[in-house]
């Protein structure tokens, strides 16, 4: 028992050795305080962009339900989230192969894909990067400021 509170001790020592070394990284502080304080709208992004996985995930699996795309892709909801999550939304390239299905089963199916595509993955994770970069600009800034307001009480 001795020897798990000994290891415990060492783990928070690590930890701690952590913290001076950021410390020493202001920039990397900047990034994790831009981080804290846009939690709460990563949140809402994050949120909304599962209402859109969810509703698309409805969506295609009742207008492609009898074809071979939804038996392969989109046999129910949840797989149908999956497949809209981890082939459109999280992909990158590897999704290519479910829309070249989707435009030779039909075209329409295909455009499907592609608005979805465009309306969760560019829109949404657009909006995300865009919030991020806003946010540590902002604490950059503020930071800078009271930078200079210590400065200037200093001296």
């Amino acid at each position: 028992v001795k020897l798990i509170v000994i290891f415990r001790v060492l783990r928070l020592l690590r930890v701690l050795r952590l913290a001076r070394v950021l410390q020493h990284l202001p920039e990397l502080m900047v990034i994790v305080r831009g981080l804290s304080r846009a939690l709460r709208a990563i949140a809402v992004v994050l949120l909304l962009l599962g209402i859109i996985v969810y509703v698309g995930a409805i969506v295609f699996t009742a207008a492609l339900d009898g074809s071979e795309l939804g038996k392969e892709w989109f046999p129910n909801v949840p797989t149908s989230m999956g497949t809209l999550l981890l082939d459109c939304t999280l992909s990158g390239s590897r999704g290519t192969a479910l829309m070249r299905a989707a435009w030779t089963q039909h075209p329409l199916s295909g455009v499907m894909v592609l608005l979805f595509v465009l309306t969760a993955n560019v829109t949404m994770l657009g909006v995300l990067t865009g919030l991020l970069v806003q946010t540590v600009k902002t604490v950059a800034e503020v930071e800078k400021e009271e930078k200079s307001v210590r400065t200037l009480v200093d001296s």
